[in-house]
């Protein structure tokens, strides 16, 4: 699918899944999709992966390259695909991960927690691929040619906020992200420029106020940090679960009014940079 953003390029994003909190099923989400949060990105070469929540399992992946896995950070939603990504069972692949270190615990270590006996029968690092496990440095670093920044969002334990940038096109990801006034402003110059800001739209302003401190944010909020950084399109991700692909569409089009700036997530689409 794809969506009124395509005009055609180089740096290549699906949407594999992009609701929040946990899977849903129905037909009443068939278009937003009920799969949780990740994002493929294919880019001069290289195949990378925003998260792997269980969207991941519907994931193409393309022969003989390296793969590359973004975390923001450990909460299930966003794991929960790894057991069953295929890449993992392929005895030629090499599967990189990388995350930040939380509570204590290196990205290995933490996924072990889960993916493990007797919860699994097996540790990601004992599939037949070749894993490799990399926390984040501290400043930016390169993936081939794509060059990877990062940020610490507000979120209960943290969670990563990345920009991918390559061949002049530039992509934000900044889910789990809950706003505060610093908060906006430090993702605002992160952001500056970029040409897709990826944001956490999972309440609306008056769910908010039931829900601060869960580490989401909400539409409006994420299109005036869009606005404020320059951003050339936002889009809105992390749907609650409960949001009806009717909600959601009836969100999205009075949120367009007036603006071809913004549009809601839905799976399976394809957007060119």
């Amino acid at each position: 699918m794809k969506n009124e953003f395509d005009k055609g390029g180089d740096f290549e994003l699906t949407v594999l899944g992009a609701r929040g909190s946990m899977p849903v099923n129905g037909k009443e989400f068939a278009v937003y999709g009920g799969a949780t949060s990740c994002y493929r990105i294919l880019a001069a070469g290289e195949e990378i992966y925003l998260d792997a929540g269980n969207g991941i399992v519907n994931a193409e992946i393309e022969p003989s390259t390296r793969i590359t896995i973004l975390l923001t950070h450990m909460h299930l939603d966003h794991i929960i695909g790894l057991p069953f990504f295929v890449a993992l069972s392929q005895k030629k692949r090499s599967v990189d991960i990388y995350a930040e270190s939380r509570a204590g615990l290196s990205v290995n270590e933490a996924l072990d927690r889960l993916i493990s006996p007797p919860f699994w029968p097996l540790k990601v690092g004992q599939y037949p691929a070749n894993v490799t496990f990399h926390g984040l440095p501290e400043k930016t670093f390169f993936i081939g040619a794509v060059q990877i920044e990062m940020m610490e969002g507000t979120h209960p334990l943290g969670s990563t906020i990345y920009r991918l940038t390559c061949s002049g096109k530039s992509l934000v990801y900044a889910t789990d992200f809950e706003h505060t006034p610093e908060g906006c402003e430090a993702l605002a110059d992160f952001a500056r420029g970029c040409d897709l800001l990826l944001y956490d739209a999972q309440y609306t302003e008056e769910e908010y106020e039931r829900c601060r401190g869960y580490g989401h944010s909400t539409a409006q909020v994420g299109f005036e940090v869009g606005i404020k950084a320059d951003a050339k399109k936002i889009l809105f991700v992390h749907h609650a679960p409960e949001r009806t692909d009717e909600v959601l569409s009836n969100m999205e089009q009075k949120f367009k009014t007036g603006t071809d700036k913004v549009a809601f997530a839905k799976a399976g689409e394809k957007i060119f940079l």
